[in-house]
């Protein structure tokens, strides 16, 4: 794994609680939301996200040679904090369809299998390379 990755970079303290967080994805000034999530411990949850990438590529739609693209850097960031879990949930939800993550459908917060992962970010570094 060669890519950069900011972890709440101006928001460390602010993402030990509860909230809304992005996982996102900059390549060339370029920038998509790969993943929306909710969490009554952010950082935490955050943590184990990374993790899986670290296992799994895959996870967040990367494949082992886009994953040592250091070019790439995946950024997790804390969107709001909301400490209620119903409203919590409701505006999560609403996130995903207002930003369409590469990686989520936008039925619920589930992710999409991991073909179309894959494809939907592979084709995003793809549009956004540079040309030398």
């Amino acid at each position: 794994m060669n890519i950069k990755v900011e972890f709440f970079q101006d928001d460390l303290i602010q993402a030990i609680g509860a909230g809304i967080y992005a996982v996102s994805i900059e390549q060339n000034n370029k920038y998509k939301v790969l993943y929306i999530g909710e969490s009554v411990f952010v950082l935490v949850r955050c943590a184990s996200h990374l993790y899986e990438l670290k296992k799994k590529p895959e996870y967040f739609g990367f494949t082992y040679k886009t994953i040592d693209n250091p070019s790439i850097t995946l950024k997790f960031s804390l969107i709001e904090k909301n400490s209620d879990n119903i409203s919590r949930k409701r505006r999560e939800l609403e996130l995903i369809k207002e930003r369409n993550p590469l990686c989520q459908n936008l039925i619920s917060d589930r992710m999409k299998n991991v073909e179309d992962k894959i494809k939907a970010l592979t084709q995003f570094l793809n549009d956004n390379k540079e040309i030398c």
